[in-house]
């Protein structure tokens, strides 16, 4: 039986305190998202990534979030888009082929350099909508194929982000705010969508040898800071308006992000 200092030590995590301590913000953070606004915001790994290895970060991630998923899509199931989830399951398992496939030819700076570049981008497109006042457009009608076509694009992107980064939110926050759905509707669908790549992403990370016991124990670790995440999500969803949470979740993260560019280049 292995003690902890060798499992931290088999992943290369140098300093088990202060991985803890960031891992369970990472993780209670993440399930505050996912459960109350749909994951658009994928804060956990950048954040993990501050104190570990992108390889590591996956890894031990992979099953929180699967475990979160689990949660929202019990709670929100009878509000999954069937139409739409399939058009997101079809193309985004095309994007989680792509992202498997050429995996290994990733250096770990540009995977980290890329995560980052997300986060700023995610951070971006926040503020440009804030900023950049709306036209008044009046409603027009979507055709199925314009959504199919839509689709094949944003929602491989996500499938392919969400393979190599868990950041495959912000590509399908894309595709699917134009469709005008609720956001009960929009938390389901992203949720179901995600939850059925997670679980394709296990024989996946385990052929590219992104899985293992140790990161798998590390994960049992963190799993307490899931309830707290959704317990949390539900006091913000009560006293907190979605404006207000959607501004600071992006100033921390565009400090993250500006933080992982900052290792790679400087």
């Amino acid at each position: 039986m292995m003690n902890l200092s060798e499992i931290f030590f088999d992943l290369g995590i140098q300093n088990p305190t202060l991985f803890y301590a960031v891992g369970f913000i990472a993780v209670l953070v993440t399930a505050l998202s996912k459960a109350g606004f749909g994951g658009a915001i994928a804060i956990g790994i950048p954040i993990l990534l501050l104190v570990t290895t992108p390889r590591v970060a996956l890894g031990v991630t992979l099953p929180i979030l699967l475990a979160v998923d689990l949660w929202v899509v019990r709670s929100s199931y009878k509000r999954v888009n069937s139409q739409l989830l399939l058009i997101m399951l079809l193309f985004g398992l095309i994007g989680h082929v792509v992202g498997w496939y050429y995996f290994d030819y990733i250096s770990s700076d540009l995977l980290t350099s890329f995560i980052g570049s997300m986060s700023l981008l995610t951070v971006f497109l926040y503020f440009k909508s804030r900023w950049r006042p709306k036209k008044m457009l009046a409603p027009v009608s979507e055709s199925l194929f314009s959504i199919w076509l839509r689709g094949s694009f944003w929602c491989s992107i996500a499938g392919v982000s969400s393979f190599v980064s868990v950041s495959g939110g912000v590509p399908l926050q894309v595709f699917l705010l134009r469709c005008k759905i609720e956001r009960s509707v929009y938390i389901g669908s992203a949720a179901a969508f995600f939850l059925a790549l997670n679980l394709t992403k296990i024989p996946l990370y385990a052929d590219l040898n992104i899985l293992s016991y140790e990161s798998f124990l590390v994960s049992v670790m963190l799993l307490p800071a899931i309830p707290f995440g959704i317990i949390l999500a539900q006091w913000v969803n009560k006293f907190l308006s979605d404006e207000k949470f959607y501004l600071w979740m992006h100033i921390i993260l565009g400090v993250v992000g500006l933080q992982l560019l900052y290792r790679v280049f400087v």
